[in-house]
């Protein structure tokens, strides 16, 4: 069964879709007001911010999960994803 995960952390944010355990598709977008997929320091006046990016990530949840016509009750905030995504410098 497909499922679509999806994350933010202060350097942008995850969308996945996973499907027997495996992740199939994956949208990662960075935090850049004008570029999405530019990753600037959080501190940075050309960042947005940790709030605005967990919207997106459930707006772009939403949409992938729409196109692929994945239920919306398989689309979940996963914390785990999360924890990598703040590994990663930005």
């Amino acid at each position: 069964m497909k499922s679509v995960i999806y994350a933010a952390s202060d350097c942008g944010y995850c969308v996945q879709v996973i499907d027997g355990g495996q992740t199939i598709y994956e949208y990662t977008a960075g935090n850049h007001q004008g570029d999405s997929q530019t990753f600037v320091n959080p501190r940075s006046p050309n960042s947005v911010r940790l709030r605005q990016l967990k919207r997106w990530a459930k707006q772009t949840a939403d949409q992938i999960a729409e196109e692929r016509g994945i239920p919306a009750n398989q689309i979940e905030y996963d914390p785990d994803l999360e924890t990598q995504l703040d590994a990663i410098p930005c």
